[in-house]
């Protein structure tokens, strides 16, 4: 005996189409649906009670495993909860299965109890939705119809341009009737070529690369040995230079890993500097740097590469999508770029800044005060190989711009929609896969806006650094607030929140450095520590940001 037979179909096809973890929260709407998945040997359901932190986490397993994870809520608005999730996951294009119970469609606008119009709440986020009713008969069209809108759904989910789905599923009462188990549920794959160009669409690329200043930007991606292989053969080429940030996860010699860095040597009204072509791969970018010199450009030609759906032209120059793997095609072309004769000094002028500017950056770190800047030179070096990272928004992703280690193997932060909502739990959620280390580095106001984050399920393998600035750091430096007269009341907003507490009251062993001595001190426990670990780390608010405006302006 099993759960009604819409709920069994969703947990079959979950598991079918390679799902392997889901992530339920409690509810009694969605009972039959919790019962199908635990009862279904290929699944394993993690318990979260908070629906948005369950949504993060369900996003950082997605990251690690690169593969899909499924979601369960009740009805009302636990689904509500998931849109900040699953809207980063849109635009990370991980393959999140939101899987909601609902009332029956003519309980809607009833003033019955957690009713509320779910059938398409999440169109905008999701790549396919879909509202099953409930029925009760194993051979009618509603059973086959069910069967096609999870294939539909899954599928959606893990084609091309992957992204999150939305699959509604209505339970009318009773909730814990007895349904005999089904079989033989329909199950549709999927044929599907890896988007590739021909070697003779490549090599006419090539040829209109070639003697042409082109400049490379990888922004967020999956670590890939393929990307980072092409990238390094494409990065010897005398006119090619390659730009990656933080979490492009790309490691090869030649490339320069600290954008932000050595645009601060960039005369920006140099010509030998600008670009003909800029060829972006990976996510958005961190940079507003990058970003704004490359919009200054005249006559810039922009390519974009990779399985998108929409133009995406941040640089005001979009001429060409090229829609294939980006690994794959990156490879290619650096094969036939190879046949092109070039004798540009692009890529040494550009490397002829390597110098001055670690020459600057180590002078600014010794001017520099006991700061978040300071903090970061210190961390960042410390983290052992094999780590795999995430970063809060705000500063914390800013700092990590400036610095390098190429041991880590993985840096994450949730940059599709940059919010700060979920960050502790995505990862929490993605060291629970991840068989190694994983280190999550927060600002204080990121830390408590998601303390949920830290409550059970939690590896034992989760280390946390917090970095306690005053609430939000980021509001004193940039230059839109930083002369806001209203900036510390409403901005910053410093809450004053102890973390070692929060961590201790979380099962977190927790100490606290306040110095840059104190910190040298301790991060060696926080690594070796077998246990979740929580460091809070104590800056001065104001001095922390003169420290970082004195890094960028003087």
């Amino acid at each position: 005996m099993s759960a009604k037979y819409s709920c069994q179909i969703v947990a079959d096809l979950l598991a079918r189409h390679g799902v392997k973890y889901v992530v339920a929260s409690p509810g009694s709407r969605n009972a039959p649906l919790i019962r199908a998945v635990d009862e279904h040997e290929e699944l394993e359901v993690l318990t979260v009670v908070d629906e948005r932190s369950a949504a993060f986490r369900a996003l950082g397993m997605a990251q690690v495993s690169n593969a899909p994870v499924a979601l369960i809520c009740t009805s009302g608005t636990a689904l509500l909860n998931y849109a900040p999730a699953v809207s980063e996951a849109y635009y990370q294009r991980m393959p999140l299965i939101v899987v909601s119970a609902d009332r029956p469609a003519q309980w809607i606008d009833q003033d019955d109890s957690q009713t509320i119009r779910q059938p398409g709440a999440l169109g905008n986020f999701v790549k396919y939705s879909c509202n099953i009713p409930d029925f009760s008969d194993p051979e009618g069209e509603m059973a086959w119809y069910a069967a096609r809108c999870c294939n539909d759904a899954m599928l959606a989910a893990l084609s091309d341009s992957r992204g999150p789905v939305h699959v509604n599923v209505q339970l009318g009462e009773p909730l814990n009737t007895d349904y005999p188990q089904l079989r033989n549920i329909p199950y549709i794959s999927e044929v599907a070529s890896m988007p590739a160009l021909s070697f003779d669409a490549v090599k006419t690329l090539a040829e209109e690369l070639a003697g042409r200043k082109v400049m490379i930007v990888a922004g967020f991606m999956q670590p890939s040995h393929t990307m980072s292989k092409a990238l390094g053969r494409l990065a010897g080429y005398d006119n090619v230079v390659v730009l990656t940030e933080s979490m492009a996860n790309i490691h090869a010699r030649g490339l320069f890993p600290c954008v932000d860095r050595i645009l601060l040597q960039v005369d920006k009204s140099d010509e030998a500097y600008r670009p003909d072509v800029v060829i972006t791969v990976g996510g958005a970018l961190v940079s507003r740097n990058l970003k704004h010199y490359l919009r200054s450009c005249n006559r810039l030609e922009h390519w974009s590469v990779g399985l998108n759906d929409t133009s995406a032209d941040v640089f005001r120059h979009l001429t060409k999508r090229i829609k294939a793997d980006a690994g794959r095609f990156l490879s290619m072309l650096a094969g036939a770029l190879r046949r092109e004769k070039s004798n540009s000094d692009y890529s040494a002028a550009w490397q002829r800044l390597r110098a001055a500017d670690e020459a600057r950056h180590e002078l600014k770190l010794q001017e520099s005060p006991w700061s978040s800047l300071q903090a970061f030179a210190e961390i960042w070096p410390s983290i052992p190989a094999g780590t795999d990272v995430q970063l809060s928004n705000g500063t914390c992703v800013r700092y990590a711009q400036l610095f390098e280690n190429p041991g880590i193997h993985s840096c994450h932060c949730n940059r599709g929609v940059s919010g700060i909502d979920g960050c502790t739990s995505t990862a929490a959620g993605a060291s629970y896969l991840y068989k190694g280390d994983t280190l999550l580095i927060t600002g204080d106001m990121s830390f408590s806006y998601d303390l949920n984050g830290l409550s059970a399920p939690l590896s034992p393998r989760l280390k946390v650094i917090v970095i306690k600035n005053g609430g939000g750091g980021i509001f004193r430096f940039i230059k839109a607030t930083r002369d806001f007269p209203q900036r510390e009341r409403y901005l910053c907003a410093n809450l004053e929140i102890n973390a070692c507490g929060a961590g201790e009251l979380f099962h977190f062993k927790s100490l606290m450095a306040s110095s840059f001595a104190e910190l040298k001190e301790v991060l060696p426990w926080l690594y070796a520590h077998e246990g979740p670990a929580l460091l809070e780390v104590v800056v001065p608010a104001d001095e922390d940001a003169r420290a970082i405006i004195n890094y960028f302006e003087n």
